[in-house]
């Protein structure tokens, strides 16, 4: 069963439909408890083959279905071949000789690149934020619906089709140009900026639109009408070109040939050499197949053509050696072009040797510089550290200055800092002083705000209950009225309904009496109604009038409460204030008592740092002294080892000026040794060529006589075979008496063997 009918047709289907049926019920089972992540774009179908290469790779693969793409991957399908890709929802199928680059797949941007070929897209959706792009030599082509469309890119001509069989999109040029395409429309176009061309019509579908429309109704493909009709093994599309055959296809289309039966002639071809297919593949191309051109055979003289037909019977006689003095010329061509070859690999090996010696010596150069440059990097290196440690000295000192700076900017930064905490008590006492002053008139002024406050909080309560009070009035004598209105309405449409009711009964019975009586009742009733409904809006409006003078009377409970509040707040905040105004006299006099005891042990403190300082500045000086000394004394060292380095470096630049001057001088020696050598070796090999080609000539010279010769011979040979076989041809035409004995019934005699 061949890769084609295992994954389409009757017999793919039945392979596949249980794995369909064991995956549907998985998926239907968990279905409530995962979801699947659907890849942006696979090869969804391929019927025949396929090729796949991922981005940055230069060779082509075999793929099957199910293979996730990803963005940069190209696809090529052969001749006969097609494939379905699905990408970002949509549909993309591809016909024979199709290569298409995904440049862009995601869930809701689809960007493709057909360089040849053909391909059917379906574009399921076309939301706001979606866009499906297919870009070609010619054009850009987008679709703005969903729908069916078809791109043709032939790169012998030079043009691209487009045909929009449902749906609607745009074609853009390469300077912004637009052209917008509805359904039914077919355009052909040839340059960048959307030049049409005058096509002649084209069949509305073909294969590869049936194909097409057959996988979009999820019905099987068998086989297409191509792939059915082509031959089991078929046979690649050649093209001779000289002496080679361009085979187009894979590697894979290509077959043996079968073997063709032994020639009669005595000369056989040689077999036809196939060559191996390149590595390199162009994308934009199917891959190619060089085969040299088969060898045919020497054709026949003339002589031997003009020949008459020779017996059967002379099918027994012995063949001459005719082709044996070829053969042997043939050897000899070969032995020659051997000895050639031999010459030119002798030549080839000469020449690798001298430039293997050459690369030694360039090799050893390049040792000699390295050394060279590390003797030269090492003496910069100990200059390095003697430059590093100077500095390093001259660091020291800096730091020993920048420490004397230092105690001289902390001594001042002491003095500094006891001017600041004298200036700094003094504005601490004047703040304190300036903070209970303000205390006391902030108290003050909070007692009167804390009064007004509490006098417009009582005028607001005040006037609140009373805004209240007669909302409570307006709202119960709006209820009243609202319920004894209901009441009446109420009391009315029963009366209504009733009379109605009463004045149907009594109309059936007796209608002018029973309408009578019940009009005598309704009014009773409606007296009655309104008695009652009087009735209640007086006990309403008597507790209103009680509830009134309840809120009243509570209101003045209220004020009499609230004033006593304020008076003992008041007395209690004057309280409070007098026994705060005595704690802070009582921390004013604590505070004044504990800064001059402060001040005393400062005063204390900065006699006994005075007499530190004293001794400090003593000892400093004698440090400084001790400390100038060492410095002169390191400098004048640092000078003369410094003196001693320079002249150190003085002789062994010298010394590197005259290795490098000895080392050019070795190598302008070995330079020209080198030249003479192959001055010498370049007149060996002309001398030598000089004599094999003497020698060839002598060869080919005496070659060519021997061949002369040979040819007389068999010249000679041919000429006395021809005189025999014409002789025995004339005997066997020579007429034999035989005896003739008649025939029964008239038959016309015939010759007895």
């Amino acid at each position: 069963m061949s890769a084609k009918t295992t994954t389409t047709g009757r017999q793919g289907c039945c392979r596949w439909s249980p794995g369909i049926a064991a995956l549907a019920v998985a998926v239907g089972s968990a279905a409530f408890s995962q979801v699947v992540s659907v890849p942006s774009a696979h090869l969804n179908h391929t019927e025949g083959s396929v090729a796949y290469a991922p981005l940055g790779d230069k060779e082509w693969h075999d793929v099957q279905p199910r293979r996730l793409l990803k963005r940069g991957d190209r696809l090529w399908t052969d001749r006969g071949s097609r494939a379905e890709v699905q990408a970002g929802g949509h549909a993309v199928r591809l016909n024979g000789e199709t290569q298409l680059v995904l440049e862009n797949v995601s869930e809701t941007a689809t960007q493709l690149s057909l360089t040849q070929g053909s391909l059917a897209a379906t574009v399921t959706r076309s939301n706001a934020g979606d866009s499906f792009e297919i870009g070609t030599p010619n054009l850009a082509f987008r679709a703005r619906q969903a729908g069916d469309y078809r791109i043709d890119v032939d790169t012998r001509q030079g043009v691209t089709r487009v045909v929009v069989l449902a749906g609607a999109g745009v074609v853009y040029g390469e300077k912004g140009e637009a052209l917008e395409v509805r359904t039914g429309q077919r355009l052909t176009f040839r340059d960048r900026n959307l030049t049409r061309m005058l096509q002649p019509a084209f069949a509305a579908t073909d294969d590869f639109d049936r194909w097409a429309g057959a996988r979009k109704r999820g019905e099987p493909t068998v086989s297409m009408p191509s792939v059915a009709a082509a031959p089991a093994q078929p046979i690649p599309n050649t093209v001779t070109r000289g002496k080679e055959i361009v085979i187009s296809g894979s590697a894979a289309s290509l077959k043996q040939p079968p073997k063709a039966s032994p020639p009669l002639a005595p000369s056989v071809a040689p077999p036809m050499a196939v060559a191996e297919p390149a590595a390199k593949v162009v994308p934009s191309t199917p891959p190619t197949l060089k085969v040299t051109a088969p060898v045919l055979p020497p054709a026949a003289s003339v002589q031997q053509a003009s020949l008459p037909a020779a017996p059967v019977m002379q099918a027994a006689l012995p063949t001459p050696p005719v082709m044996q003095p070829r053969a042997a010329a043939e050897s000899q061509a070969a032995r020659e072009r051997e000895q050639q070859r031999l010459a030119q690999q002798r030549a080839e090996d000469e020449r690798q040797a001298a430039a293997a010696r050459a690369e030694q010596e360039r090799q050893a150069a390049a040792v000699r510089a390295e050394q060279e440059r590390r003797t030269t990097s090492a003496h910069a290196e100990q200059e390095r550290r003697a430059a590093a440690a100077r500095i390093e000295q001259e660091k020291r000192t800096a730091a020993a200055a920048e420490a004397k700076r230092a105690e001289e900017a902390r001594q001042a930064a002491v003095a500094r800092l006891e001017q600041e905490k004298r200036t700094a008590a003094a504005a601490e006492a004047k703040r304190a002083e300036e903070a209970r002053q303000a205390a006391a008139a902030r108290l003050e002024q909070e007692k009167r705000t804390a009064a007004a406050a509490e006098a417009k909080r009582a005028e607001e309560t005040r006037q609140a209950a009373a805004a209240r009070i007669e909302h409570e009035k307006r709202t119960a004598a709006a209820a009243e009225a609202k319920r004894v209105e209901e009441t009446r309405q109420a009391t009315a449409a029963r009366a209504e309904q009733e009379r109605r009711s009463a004045a149907a009964r009594i109309d059936q019975e007796k209608r002018a009496a029973a309408a009578a009586a019940e009009a005598k009742r309704a009014e009773e009733e409606r007296q009655a109604a309104a008695a009652r409904a009087e009735q209640e809006r007086r006990s309403a409006a008597a507790r209103l009038e009680q509830e009134k003078r309840a809120a009243a009377l509570e209101a003045k409970r209220t004020e009499d409460r609230r004033r006593a509040v304020a008076a003992k707040r008041a007395e209690e905040e004057r309280r409070a204030l007098q026994a705060k105004r005595e704690q802070e006299l009582k921390r004013d006099h604590e505070s004044k008592r504990q800064l001059a005891a402060k001040r005393a042990e400062e005063e204390k403190q900065k006699k006994q740092a005075a007499a530190r300082h004293a001794a400090e500045e003593k000892r400093l000086a004698a440090l400084r002294k001790a400390e100038q000394e060492q410095k002169l004394a390191a400098e004048a060292a640092r000078r003369q080892h410094l003196a001693r380095l320079q002249e150190q470096a003085r002789r062994e630049e010298q010394s590197s000026q005259v290795r490098r001057a000895e080392a050019a001088r070795r190598a302008d020696d070995e330079r020209r040794e080198d030249q003479a050598r192959r001055a010498d070796d370049q007149a060996r090999r002309s001398e030598q060529a000089r004599r094999e080609e003497e020698a060839r000539k002598e060869e080919v010279a005496r070659r060519e006589e021997a061949e002369r010769r040979q040819r007389a011979q068999a010249e000679q040979a041919r000429r006395d075979q021809a005189r025999r076989d014409e002789e025995v041809w004339l005997r066997q035409q020579q007429q034999i008496y035989q005896p003739i004995r008649p025939q029964p019934m008239g038959v016309p005699a015939r010759r007895i063997s």
